[in-house]
């Protein structure tokens, strides 16, 4: 079965001209000039795929851009611009202004102009948006720059969106004071810009948490060609899962649910006075849950034993796809 991974590797990897950095990373890097450097990404939200038919517009908006900002936010680029596209299978003017109101709540946080795009009609619903942003030429954080020794870092807590998608379908009980924890981070989740603005200079590589914590920690692993060992049990999740971590469901939320959009990151062992520091800046836990170490790929640890239960890696668009 191929996955949008190997679509990308094999098919539209090879094409980035005279970028700095092209395909493979949170964005690709073009340069401006001898002290700045353009950061852009791009992602697609279809109806029935990323949202459903009955979402609130506004939410929809909302997660549009969000979605675009956290892979920025990533680089430790400033948000500058987007371009907005939208496929409307019909025009409900009443939609339309909802959806622009939560666009416009983001735009409006991160002082982001919305300087183009396109709007067509076709049979199903989908958003895609561009988000453009900046850097000091040198300072981005890549993917690809993690090495042997670094920890690693999650900021906030694990599992919120994969749980809060669980919760809307009704496939888990929470307690009701909390549920809107999980249904604000699934519909609403908050990208980490000042975060990610914070960490340049600090972390050595970094990645949002959209395809799920295990899944994206693999693509910091390969990017910078060594491995990664997690701690299951100092990985960050809402106080009410603490007794629940090693039920099959709520592990799977939680190492490869996605959809949290906190950002990963390794950095030296010297920098956690300064990632400290920045936790307290930006009002925002960030929990030390691993480390890289020589070989590949990613192994989950329990009590310093991998885990052998066979959880679930991560998201992809064609898993179930023949």
């Amino acid at each position: 079965m191929t996955s949008e991974f190997e679509i990308i590797k094999r098919y539209f990897s090879d094409s980035s001209g005279d970028a700095v950095l092209g395909v493979g990373d949170d964005g690709a890097i073009i340069n401006i000039d001898s002290s700045r450097e353009m950061v852009v990404t791009m992602d697609t939200l279809v109806c029935d795929r990323h949202f459903t038919k009955d979402a609130d517009p506004a939410s929809i908006g909302f997660k549009s851009l969000a979605v675009n900002l956290s892979d920025l936010a990533a680089m430790g680029a400033r948000p500058r611009h987007i371009l907005l596209s939208i496929t409307l299978p019909s025009v409900h003017e009443a939609w339309i202004s909802r959806f622009r109101d939560g666009v416009k709540l983001l735009l409006d946080r991160y002082s982001v102009g919305l300087v183009g795009g396109d709007t067509t009609k076709g049979s199903t619903l989908s958003i895609s948006v561009t988000a453009i942003g900046d850097v000091v030429t040198g300072t981005a954080i890549r993917r690809d720059k993690m090495s042997i020794g670094d920890d690693l870092w999650v900021s906030g807590i694990v599992g919120l969106g994969a749980i809060g998608l669980l919760v809307e379908r009704e496939l888990l009980d929470v307690d009701p004071t909390v549920k809107r924890d999980f249904l604000d981070r699934l519909h609403r989740p908050m990208p980490r810009v000042e975060l990610g603005q914070a960490l340049s200079g600090v972390a050595s590589a970094a990645i949002d948490v959209s395809d799920g914590l295990v899944a994206d920690a693999l693509h910091l692993a390969n990017s910078s060609e060594i491995a990664l060992e997690i701690e299951f049990d100092k990985i960050p999740v809402h106080h009410t899962l603490s007794t629940k971590k090693y039920e099959a469901v709520v592990q799977d939320c939680i190492l490869g649910g996605g959809d949290d959009y906190e950002l990963l990151f390794s950095a030296p062992r010297e920098m956690s006075r300064a990632i400290q520091n920045i936790a307290t800046q930006c009002d925002l836990a960030l929990t030390r849950i691993g480390k890289a170490v020589p070989g590949r790929g990613v192994t989950i640890l329990d009590q310093g034993i991998s885990l052998t239960r066979d959880f679930k890696k991560g998201f992809d668009h064609f898993d179930k796809c023949d």
